[in-house]
């Protein structure tokens, strides 16, 4: 039950930066105080497969070796958000 709470947050931060995305670096700097990294992960990448999430990764301009993942929103998504569609059963979306 904790990581549907979890990927309903994600969602709606995603939300909050649409159309634009957000890089895990920063998901993780403001879910990491009360989720553990690999939940946070774990959560994103769930949401990639579903497809309410679109995941884009590139070369770090830095560190070799390294990506930078980005995460969007995609209209999928944004349709669960608004309700626009049957509600899913590992997303818990508190609306209010």
């Amino acid at each position: 039950m904790k990581a549907n709470i979890l990927r309903g947050k994600l969602l709606k931060l995603l939300r909050e930066v649409y159309p634009e995305g957000v890089d895990r670096t920063t998901v993780l700097s403001i879910f990491f105080q009360y989720h553990k990294t690999g939940d946070i992960d774990a959560s994103l990448e769930y949401l990639v497969d579903k497809g309410y999430v679109l995941k884009r990764e590139s070369p770090h301009p830095y560190l070799e070796q390294e990506l930078v993942r980005w995460y969007k929103l995609t209209p999928p998504g944004m349709d669960l958000l608004e309700g626009n569609v049957d509600a899913d059963p590992g997303i818990l979306i508190f609306r209010g």
